[in-house]
């Protein structure tokens, strides 16, 4: 599936890789929060500052910044970018791929968020950039 981005995303994602020197592989931009998928590897690389914090970012940005790290490996991306997750079940139907995610009570409002909207970017990250047609928290 090909990710078609709008020109503001655009922009946002340019403004990003200048000032992290990181490469964004996904990014999604809602009404509070800009969710940034970065190539594997390369968290590390905007951890180690290069000049840059989060918290910069959140500034110039003007919303919350979340960073994932792509892997190529669904499993390993999800256990790398849920807090809490005990077990991860992918499963193949006729309706598509399903993700059912069990996770500590005490992450699961979390992972969901406000509204349900960390869930729905999620939903999004993953229908993207691994093909998955659901998840389900449990």
């Amino acid at each position: 599936m090909a990710i078609v981005f709008d020109s503001h995303t655009i922009k946002t994602i340019t403004l990003f890789e200048t000032l992290t020197h990181v490469e964004v592989k996904d990014c999604i931009i809602n009404e509070d929060s800009i969710y940034f998928l970065v190539e594997e590897g390369k968290l590390e690389n905007l951890k180690s500052n290069n000049g840059v914090s989060i918290k910069n970012l959140e500034k110039v940005f003007n919303k919350r910044i979340r960073v994932l790290e792509y892997s190529k490996d669904l499993v390993d991306f999800l256990k790398k970018s849920i807090k809490g997750v005990k077990e991860i079940r992918v499963r193949n139907e006729k309706n598509g791929k399903i993700v059912e995610l069990s996770v500590d009570n005490s992450f699961k409002s979390f992972l969901i968020g406000k509204n349900g909207k960390n869930i729905k970017v999620l939903r999004q990250i993953l229908k993207r950039n691994y093909q998955v047609d659901d998840v389900v928290v449990r």
